[in-house]
């Protein structure tokens, strides 16, 4: 019962601290994931999940630079997300593949990424990303020209 009152306060809360048409992440009522949507996709439920396993002999990769990876990755919002994607040599990144899914449910965010950054070839870089505190989990995918998918997860703790 407690916690479907935390949920609905969060959601109320939510609804009315983003103003609508906020525009850009340096906006700090901008939100990559609302606090809303953390509880309806989830967030913590995906950070929780164990991770795919896909082994592949050879596909594109997906390297992700900041955050930089440790263990308990915690980190505050906002926070910047640093990607690199390599092709294999026969077969260049298509930029246009890019996805990012969030969630135990995989809420499809790739717009409100793609919306300030130019993701390219070589991969992108968002300086601030607005996230609520909690654990959250998404999962970056790309392909290359010779449609073999590259999946990376990004799982994060936001203090």
């Amino acid at each position: 019962m407690m916690r479907q009152l935390f949920a609905i306060a969060i959601i109320f809360i939510a609804a009315y601290a983003v103003p609508a048409g906020a525009q850009g992440l340096n906006d700090a009522k901008s939100w990559l994931i609302s606090p809303a949507e953390a509880l309806q996709y989830q967030g913590e439920a995906g950070f929780n999940e164990p991770p795919a396993l896909r082994p592949r002999a050879l596909v594109p990769l997906i390297d992700i630079l900041k955050p930089e990876p440790v263990a308990d990755l915690k980190v505050k919002a906002p926070f910047a997300i640093s990607v690199r994607f390599q092709g294999q040599p026969d077969s260049p990144i298509d930029p246009s593949t890019f996805k990012v899914l969030y969630g135990a449910f995989k809420l499809d965010i790739t717009g409100r990424i793609t919306k300030f950054v130019q993701v390219t070839k070589e991969g992108f870089t968002l300086e601030k990303a607005q996230i609520p505190p909690g654990k959250h989990r998404m999962i970056l995918q790309v392909q290359d020209e010779k449609q073999r998918v590259a999946e990376r997860e990004l799982r994060v703790e936001v203090e």
